[in-house]
């Protein structure tokens, strides 16, 4: 009889143990698993900020581009119109 007051609380302990240590077990998973996804949203906010100082930086200098564009086309521009001019202007080895 002393035995089975003995091994009764006994088992009883075991399982209550074992349900403790298997939620111990999973709140450590969970725990790891939390500090994995906060360095990863860590990582992917910094790669998406660099990313948008990429696109202004890239949106200014096609900018710059676009203006130096322009400016040769008028250079151009202003160029055939003088060149045409001379040639119109110069006829003293023009054939008949």
């Amino acid at each position: 009889m002393v035995s089975y007051r003995v091994l009764i609380p006994l088992f009883l302990s075991l399982f209550v143990w074992q349900g403790v240590s298997d939620a111990a077990s999973i709140s450590t998973r969970v725990r790891v698993l939390e500090s994995k996804i906060a360095k990863q949203d860590r990582n992917i906010k910094q790669s998406e900020t660099l990313r948008q100082a990429q696109d202004s930086k890239i949106d200014k200098s096609l900018a710059k581009v676009k203006v130096v564009e322009k400016k040769v086309d008028k250079l151009l521009k202003g160029k055939e119109g003088v060149e045409h001019k001379i040639e119109r202007g110069d006829k003293r080895y023009a054939f008949p």
